[in-house]
C-alpha cells in the first residue's frame, strides 16, 4: 500500500486543494483512498479540510481528523493555548489501521513541514517515524524560492524521500512566475510541478494524472 505525507513550505499554500484533487483522480481510478489528518486547527464546528476530503473519501469525521483545536495556531500552539494534549501513539496506531483499509492513504500536515506537532516534534519527525515520503506544495508566485529549498533540504537532512514539489497557483501575473519553477529545480534538483490557479475545486485531468505521476500511479 501507499502512504504519504502532504506537507507545504507555509500554510495557506493549497496542500488541501491538492489533496482533494488527488483524491478524485484516485477514485476515478477505482482506487480505495483514505485522508488522514491527524490534526486540524481553526476548528469552530466541523474540520474544513477534513470535511471536504471526506466528501470525495466517503470516510466519517472522526476517522479523518481525529484532533482538532478551535484557534488558528500549529498542533502545538493548540496544546498550550487550550490545555488539551493527545497521544502520538494512539495516532500512529491509527494511521496503521488505516494503512490495511485503504489502498492508498494520503496524510496531509498542518502548515509546512517544520510546524511543531508537539514540543520537540514536528512533521518532519513524525514522517519519518511513519516512514512517509512527502509531496511539497509550494506556492508559485515571489517568496517561493527560500521557502521551497528550506523545505526540501530540511525533509532531505531528516533522511525523508521526497516524492516532488507542487508549485500551485500560477496565474502569470507575477513576473517571478517565469523564473521560479527552473530556479527551484537548479536548487533542488527536483522539477516542480506547476499547477495553474482554477475557479473551482477541481484541477484540469492532465495535471491531475501529473499529481498521479508524483506518487508513483
Amino acid at each position: 500500500m501507499r502512504a504519504f505525507l502532504i506537507t507545504g513550505t507555509d500554510t495557506g499554500v493549497g496542500k488541501t486543494f491538492i489533496a482533494y484533487n488527488l483524491a478524485y483522480a484516485l477514485k476515478e481510478k477505482g482506487i480505495k483512498v483514505g485522508y488522514l489528518k491527524p490534526v486540524e486547527t481553526d476548528v469552530r464546528d466541523l474540520p474544513a479540510d477534513g470535511s471536504l476530503l471526506c466528501s470525495i473519501t466517503g470516510q466519517e469525521i472522526k476517522e479523518a481528523v481525529p484532533i482538532t483545536y478551535s484557534l488558528p495556531l500549529s498542533p502545538y500552539a493548540g496544546i498550550l493555548e487550550e490545555g488539551k494534549d493527545f497521544s502520538l501513539q494512539e495516532l500512529y496506531a491509527q494511521m496503521r489501521r488505516m494503512q490495511e483499509r485503504y489502498t492508498v492513504l494520503m496524510v496531509e500536515g498542518a502548515g509546512g513541514i517544520a510546524v511543531p506537532i508537539k514540543r520537540d516534534y514536528d512533521y518532519a519527525k513524525l514522517a519519518k517515524d511513519w516512514n512517509l515520503p512527502v509531496l511539497i506544495v509550494a506556492r508559485a508566485g515571489l517568496g517561493t524560492i527560500n521557502h521551497t529549498f528550506l523545505s526540501v533540504f530540511y525533509a532531505k537532512s531528516m533522511g525523508l524521500r521526497v516524492l516532488g514539489i507542487v508549485m500551485n497557483g500560477f496565474e502569470g501575473r507575477d513576473v517571478s512566475e517565469k523564473t521560479n519553477p527552473r530556479i527551484v529545480e537548479e536548487l533542488t534538483g527536483i522539477k516542480p510541478l506547476e499547477v495553474p490557479r482554477v475557479s473551482g475545486l477541481l484541477l484540469p485531468p492532465d495535471i491531475r494524472n501529473a499529481l498521479l505521476n508524483l506518487i508513483g500511479l
